[in-house]
């Protein structure tokens, strides 16, 4: 059972680095790369990188609910014994956080994500500046993932306390 728990910890934390790698790598690296770009080849690589980001996010979320699951349960079963209040308190936390991370997720895909691809196309290849709703719309997605980058975080350090209860 404990070989279980091992593979399972170790594809949760796989999924975590997935969802919040992707994330740091995109407000980090990805986003302000495209800044020396010109606007249309900017709007264009910044739409397409948010698709793939989406694409692997996606991956990392369902990862984290079947392991998140798997976790709770075999960890009852390795310690023999019920979980204890501290243990179930920072679940409880951790659950909401991530349900949290799960809306504002779910807003950057299906709000803002089919209206900045809309929006991407509409824009003229040769454009030299960005659409102000463009803009706009972009700006609120960003808000969301910094947002979901710090509440990954805190999540991920109630993790570590998991551990060590």
């Amino acid at each position: 059972m404990v070989d279980w728990h091992a593979l399972s910890l170790l594809l949760h934390l796989l999924a975590l680095a997935l969802w919040l790698g992707g994330m740091a790598f995109f407000l980090a690296a990805f986003g302000p790369a495209l800044k020396d770009l010109p606007a249309s080849a900017a709007m264009r690589s910044l739409n397409h990188g948010r698709m793939a980001f989406e694409s692997v996010a996606w991956i990392g979320i369902t990862l984290l609910m079947i392991t998140g699951g798997v976790n709770l349960v075999l960890r009852s079963q390795v310690t023999g014994a019920h979980l204890g209040r501290t243990y179930m308190i920072i679940v409880a936390i951790k659950l909401f956080l991530f349900v949290a991370m799960l809306v504002h997720h779910t807003l950057q895909v299906f709000k803002y994500g089919s209206k900045i691809a809309a929006l991407t196309n509409e824009t003229p290849a040769d454009s030299t500046a960005w659409p102000e709703p463009l803009r706009a719309l972009w700006k609120r997605w960003f808000m969301l993932l910094k947002l979901n980058a710090g509440l990954g975080l805190v999540a991920m350090l109630l993790g570590v306390l998991l551990m060590e209860s």
